[in-house]
């Protein structure tokens, strides 16, 4: 599962890697929340275009048939992932699925290990590039109440990798991550094809080291640097 990321990498990066003219890039963050449903930049490939675009989505997918705001927030508190081994039979995903893949971008993602009592924060990231791609599904959804049209998505996730299953050692799942060739076949292919790409990245593309008992707390301001600053669990006196 995937329910907060970092993003610090330069829009430089994303210009000369995919052809992209202009980047428009959030202002830099440590610690995203999914459940504050953040606006962050995601790869897609626009319907009858022929460009990459990025573009800020709100994290938590809306599907288009929803009818009202309340309903909306109801659905996107459990959009966050969807699984890939299903996503594609889910009505609230089946038509992401099918029409609007995405790539998520980000520097790494959080993951708690669970021993006894205690729940690890680690923080895991590419091993040798500056970015990392999560493939993931989105849709479009206009909000009756004030006419505005929501891009949204959710981030695809697979089993866990057995570097994962150490970390996210409850429920072993892991996000869906793309090398650069992968990523962007993920944006051109069709859907029974993307299908294949849905698994497990090996091992040694992926880094990892805990991170501060105080991401615990959501009573701390987390989005700081040293959110993804190695820190040694045992030697930290305080969880709060």
């Amino acid at each position: 599962m995937c329910f907060s990321y970092a993003i610090n990498f330069s829009p430089n990066s994303l210009k000369a890697k995919f052809g992209i003219e202009q980047v428009s890039l959030p202002k830099q963050g440590f610690f995203f929340n999914g459940f504050e449903h953040p606006n962050l930049p995601v790869l897609f490939l626009p319907q009858n275009e022929t460009n990459f675009k990025v573009d800020n989505f709100e994290w938590g997918l809306i599907p288009s048939w929803v009818s009202d705001s309340l309903k909306s927030k109801e659905l996107q508190k459990n959009s966050l992932n969807a699984r890939s081994e299903t996503a594609f039979e889910k009505p609230m995903f089946q038509k992401a699925w099918e029409q609007n893949p995405c790539v998520i971008l980000a520097s790494g993602f959080f993951e708690w290990e669970h021993q006894n009592q205690l729940k690890i924060p680690h923080f895991i990231y590419p091993s040798s590039n500056e970015i990392l791609y999560m493939a993931g599904i989105y849709d479009t959804w206009i909000n009756s109440n004030t006419g505005n049209l929501i891009y949204s998505y959710s981030i695809l996730t697979t089993h866990a990798n057995q570097m994962m299953e150490k970390i996210h050692n409850v429920k072993k799942r892991m996000p869906v991550v793309l090398n650069e060739e992968n990523a962007e076949k993920w944006l051109l292919l069709d859907a029974p094809s993307r299908q294949e790409l849905c698994k497990p990245c090996p091992e040694e593309f992926l880094s990892s080291h805990t991170v501060s008992m105080k991401l615990n707390s959501p009573k701390n301001i987390r989005n700081e640097s040293w959110a993804i600053e190695p820190a040694n669990f045992a030697k930290q006196t305080t969880l709060f």
